[in-house]
């Protein structure tokens, strides 16, 4: 059951665009929306640079975070009320754009590629399936750190 968006609020379900508000998959929709929304902002803490002489798997450096801020990892229910409004209401604009170009009459398709691969195709899109710009109302709670390389 998502944390951020309540199908059951009419508060919530105003957010929606008039077409999915009562579509069957959309309680599906939005839990899913929102596990790849919250999981596109984890990382994993940056480990010092004495610390990655063969000591990478340490457990205390195995820790995946959630890198917004003002969220709460132990209970989400508590994570701040901007925060919180800004999830809401980008939840609101993916499931809206996914349960309008959604086309897929068997839900899910299957593609052989060779003799052992199977690629499933037509399940709810991850994020790099939405569309341009949908992580606009998060930019200023995200806090995520930069990746170098060279």
């Amino acid at each position: 059951m998502a944390t951020f968006f309540d199908i059951s609020s009419s508060a919530d379900l105003a957010l929606l665009h008039k077409s999915v508000r009562s579509d069957d998959e959309l309680a599906n929709v939005v839990d899913q929306v929102e596990w790849e929304l919250i999981d596109y902002f984890k990382q994993r803490p940056n480990v010092p640079i004495y610390f990655r002489a063969g000591l990478e798997n340490l457990s205390t450096l195995n820790e995946v975070v959630v890198r917004l801020f003002d969220y709460d990892s132990d209970n989400p229910e508590n994570s701040g009320n901007d925060l919180k409004e800004a999830l809401r209401r980008t939840i609101a604009d993916i499931t809206s754009w996914v349960l309008r170009n959604y086309d897929s009459p068997d839900k899910v398709q299957s593609i052989t590629q060779g003799k052992r691969s199977v690629t499933y195709m037509g399940t709810v899109p991850s994020w790099r399936g939405w569309p341009d710009g949908w992580a606009k109302r998060l930019k200023n709670f995200d806090n995520r750190e930069a990746v170098y390389s060279i």
